[in-house]
């Protein structure tokens, strides 16, 4: 049966979950993630989600995560929005989010889940200054200054993601990345505002 969310409304109840893929270089969506989304779009799901797409390199959980930070970026995720909607009747949702302290991690086949990368790790920001798991990287808890920088990248992404063509955008708020973090009395031992 057809679904009306808003002003979308897809030809069928089926959707498609985020599924982390790990196949981004640089950040960029490659011919991977192309036919790992547009063939479930042939297939006849009514929406499809991506995974989680970065707002930035530091917010990626490992190096294979895709962004929405870069040019190159944008013109390969519209290459996909557009095949999608060109070929397929599926609505196309852009799933944003940043990873806090949860970033900087090995791709699960090269090192194991969770596991910070052997060498190469990039500033992880969080609203505490707690580890993910014992041998996690540090991460520095959040200034006010580095909150306004993500802000304004989320902005970023979300406008690009607009510009892709993506029917939909989901902010990501689980699993224990930034946003996730900032809610739970767990990982915000913060004593300010935030």
């Amino acid at each position: 049966a057809p679904f009306k969310l808003r002003n979308m409304e897809l030809k069928n109840r089926i959707v498609m979950s985020p599924m982390a893929q790990y196949k981004a270089v640089d950040g960029n969506p490659t011919d991977w993630h192309l036919i790992h989304y547009a063939e479930r779009a042939k297939g006849g799901a009514g929406l499809i989600y991506t995974e989680m797409t970065c707002v930035s390199p530091e917010g990626r959980i490992t190096p294979g995560c895709p962004g929405l930070y870069t040019p190159e970026q944008e013109t390969a995720w519209t290459r996909l929005a557009d095949f999608i909607h060109a070929e397929t009747t599926a609505k196309f949702c852009m799933q944003i989010g940043h990873a806090g302290r949860k970033a900087s991690t090995c791709v699960p086949w090269q090192g194991g889940m969770d596991r910070p990368l052997p060498s190469g790790n990039w500033e992880i920001l969080a609203p505490s200054a707690l580890r993910y798991k014992p041998d996690s990287v540090m991460p520095k808890a959040m200034t006010r200054a580095d909150m306004d920088m993500v802000r304004a990248q989320f902005v970023a992404a979300t406008e690009m993601a607009a510009r892709v063509g993506a029917d939909m955008i989901e902010l990501h708020a689980a699993h224990g990345y930034l946003i996730g973090s900032f809610i739970s009395p767990i990982t915000n031992r913060r004593a300010d505002d935030y």
